[in-house]
């Protein structure tokens, strides 16, 4: 089986090299197997095809976390979907996956659509791996940077995904950084977590009116989706 997964895996990877595979119909091929969990685990059929694919664990460990930081946890894909469905990313965005772990959002939304996609990490580990990842597919329009969140230029970012990677003075500081993006472009922020120590400075953006956040999903409770103000 494990010969098999890997055999039909190199196929798609083959396909996205040669481009004979377009992002459309890589989407719709993960997507259409659905996001029901399967019975007795937390799985879908999806995460199942994605995580295969990709070669990676759902939650990883071997690495030392920093202040202020989580242990990588892989998106899960519905969440990957509904990003791409509120954001529809084009030739034109770049979109940023701030704590991107082993990589598994940003390898899915690169090779899923057309814009530019731009992963951040501090581990250098999940750096490491996702590279390694990410060179079976050879998406040209997907980079990873090995860096400290809070020392990238975000200013040409347009759609940010975050989920739960940093916590207190970190994610203080990249909300911050966001809200400035924000009133100079037209952004759209995409956070999950806990609002306390996390999510409550995001709001706090809003309060200063950088970004305005949208109605809540009943799909997505712990889903925070925001908005450039200014240009609403």
């Amino acid at each position: 089986m494990t010969e098999a997964l890997d055999v039909a895996g190199e196929d798609v990877a083959r396909q996205l090299r040669s481009g004979d595979l377009a992002a459309a119909c890589f989407r719709e091929r993960w997507e259409g197997l659905g996001f029901t969990e399967a019975s007795g685990r937390a799985s879908t059929a999806a995460d199942d095809w994605l995580d295969g694919l990709l070669r990676i664990s759902r939650i990883t460990t071997g690495q030392n976390r920093p202040p202020c930081g989580q242990v990588n946890l892989a998106s899960r894909a519905q969440r990957i979907s509904d990003f791409l469905s509120i954001t529809s990313p084009g030739q034109r965005d770049t979109v940023y996956d701030l704590g991107c772990g082993n990589g598994k959002f940003a390898i899915t939304v690169a090779a899923s659509s057309s814009a530019r996609v731009k992963g951040v990490e501090y581990g250098q580990s999940y750096v490491e791996s996702a590279r390694r990842n990410s060179e079976r597919f050879a998406l040209s329009n997907l980079e990873f940077i090995h860096a400290d969140v809070r020392d990238v230029d975000l200013s040409d970012g347009t759609a940010f995904y975050l989920y739960f990677p940093f916590w207190g003075e970190v994610a203080h500081a990249v909300a911050r950084t966001l809200g400035e993006v924000a009133r100079a472009r037209d952004i759209t922020v995409y956070a999950s977590g806990p609002r306390n120590d996390y999510g409550e400075h995001f709001l706090e953006q809003v309060s200063q009116g950088a970004l305005r956040l949208a109605p809540h999903r009943r799909d997505f409770a712990d889903v925070m989706v925001l908005r450039s103000a200014a240009f609403a």
